[in-house]
């Protein structure tokens, strides 16, 4: 019985001890996933996003850019200015231009003719390596 008693004892303490390891590990491990601090940004850690991939050609249907502007470690960063390159072939509107609290902006564009078009971005008169990619048809 005694065996028993101290099995459980010494059961509990470990499975106390491997608890505590996990709480402890996920408390930092989800203390810094949002970033609302404007700093500086990853030029080669932020993303474009181009939903549909192609349009017709009328200036009336609508391709979303979405842009995410990540620092080094994956974190949006809020506050930033983006511009997207102006080319006589679409007309771009501007949703939100400044990122938010996930470092996202997004950007509304119409094709006025039929084309592929490579948009540049620019963040804070910094160009980010990759471009949007459009195509009307």
């Amino acid at each position: 019985m005694k065996k028993i008693l101290y099995f459980g004892i010494l059961f509990f303490i470990i499975l106390s001890f491997f608890a505590g390891l996990f709480f402890f590990y996920e408390a930092r491990f989800f203390s810094g996933r949002a970033s609302t601090v404007q700093g500086s940004f990853s030029v080669e850690n932020s993303y474009i996003f181009v939903t549909p991939l192609k349009g017709k050609a009328n200036s009336n249907e609508r391709v979303r850019i979405t842009i995410f502007i990540l620092d080094d470690k994956g974190l949006g960063v809020a506050g930033k200015t983006v511009t997207l390159a102006q080319d006589p072939g679409i007309l771009v509107d501007s949703n939100q231009a400044i990122t938010d609290s996930l470092g996202k902006v997004t950007f509304d564009v119409a094709g006025k003719s039929v084309g592929e078009y490579y948009l540049e971005v620019v963040v804070d008169e910094v160009k980010l390596t990759q471009k949007a990619h459009l195509s009307y048809y």
